[in-house]
């Protein structure tokens, strides 16, 4: 069996990974730029199961578990620090109470945590206008060069074909397969093909008359100079402002701090947001003071790849019955990449999901309206 997987980021090279290691000898990736040249190297590094739907927390469960094993598979590192969702309102205290029972319903230890437990764990924060919070131990965070460098080796030594710098300029198609992708180096035949190239997964798709409703988002996160550790957890989330700041401290001392702001769907990377340094810093300097004293150095702007139920798209791609997507992970597919690697491989190879509940998050649930909401979009 000959496939094809265009888009070598972290769940283009995590599908590879296991087609390889099931057996599958003739796996090709290519990408139009240089590999985790996407959203790959331009996040977080963090990872969670607390999320607000069954799809994300079942898969997100089974992905941190993977991620786990892969420190002696691959030898990658990680670190479970929990997430702090911060509450500024009582009534938000409430809801956070609601959603542990439905994250306990899964095996998924939140618990809630009052003022004086946030204080303990994070001495730095401004208690005074924090209500309670939310704690996920099981969440955490990983260095992302790092880790997708051991993944990128471990592929090519599996002798998968790695081709950067080959875009994708069509597929091709003979009733219902796909025969041949149309590349900037030459046509590439396959028996099948995965498209897992994000954003850019739309217009490929489209050259075979295949629409999917994804829509790059911009980010605009900041990175400050290195300290020592200031904050403990994985990441601090201040829930009730608008936008959702967030902040981590990443293996090098630095701080990264972002938020969601509106901006303009499918903004040239290279633009530049100046009015995004107050409108992230400032809620988050009220929240831990000490920022207000620390430098940031560097900005950059990277994209969700976004779906209107903010869920990624898995799975056969119909009329076709040899196309599969991965793509639309709105802001999470660094930490599902595991289990996105084996969810693709799976329907490849044995026609169906190993885990059930991916089911419902295919292409089809757009023509349906079957829509699976998901409301903590944030790192």
């Amino acid at each position: 069996m000959r496939v094809l997987v265009v888009g070598a980021g972290i769940s283009g090279l995590f599908i590879a990974y296991e087609l390889a290691k099931r057996g599958v000898r003739q796996v090709t990736v290519v990408d139009e730029s240089y590999p985790g040249s996407g959203a790959t190297l331009r996040n977080l590094g963090c990872f969670r199961s607390s999320f607000t739907s069954p799809e994300h927390v079942v898969l997100m469960k089974e992905s941190i578990s993977e991620w786990l094993k892969l420190r002696s598979e691959l030898g990658v590192s990680l670190e479970q620090r929990g997430y702090l969702w911060v509450a500024r309102k009582p009534e938000t205290v409430e809801a956070f109470k609601r959603l542990v029972g439905f994250h306990h319903d899964y095996g998924v230890p939140t618990r809630i945590m009052d003022v004086d437990e946030v204080r303990e764990l994070e001495p730095g924060i401004n208690y005074r206008i924090v209500a309670g919070a939310m704690l996920d131990p099981t969440a955490g965070r990983m260095p992302i060069l790092e880790n997708f460098i051991k993944l990128y080796l471990r592929v090519k030594s599996l002798g998968v074909r790695v081709l950067p710098y080959t875009k994708v300029l069509k597929l091709e198609g003979s009733g219902s397969r796909v025969t041949k992708a149309v590349t900037s180096r030459g046509d590439i035949e396959a028996d099948v093909f995965v498209v897992a190239a994000g954003g850019g997964s739309k217009r490929i798709l489209k050259t075979v008359g295949v629409e999917v409703p994804i829509v790059d988002i911009p980010r605009h996160p900041l990175v400050t100079e290195p300290y020592l550790e200031a904050i403990r957890s994985a990441l601090i989330i201040d829930w009730d402002t608008p936008g959702s700041p967030h902040i981590t401290q990443n293996e090098h001392g630095s701080f990264i701090l972002a938020r969601d702001l509106e901006d303009t769907p499918e903004t040239s990377i290279f633009s530049q947001r100046v009015d995004a340094f107050p409108h992230i810093a400032k809620p988050l300097i009220e929240l831990l003071p000490f920022l207000a004293k620390v430098n940031v150095v560097r900005y950059w702007m990277g994209y969700y790849d976004m779906t209107p139920d903010h869920h990624p798209i898995y799975g056969p791609l119909p009329p076709y019955e040899n196309l599969f997507i991965a793509a639309g992970f709105s802001g999470h597919g660094m930490m599902m990449g595991p289990v996105t690697g084996r969810l693709i491989a799976s329907w490849i190879l044995d026609g169906r999901p190993y885990i059930e509940i991916a089911s419902n998050l295919t292409a089809e649930r757009f023509k349906t309206g079957r829509l699976v909401k998901e409301l903590a979009v944030i790192g």
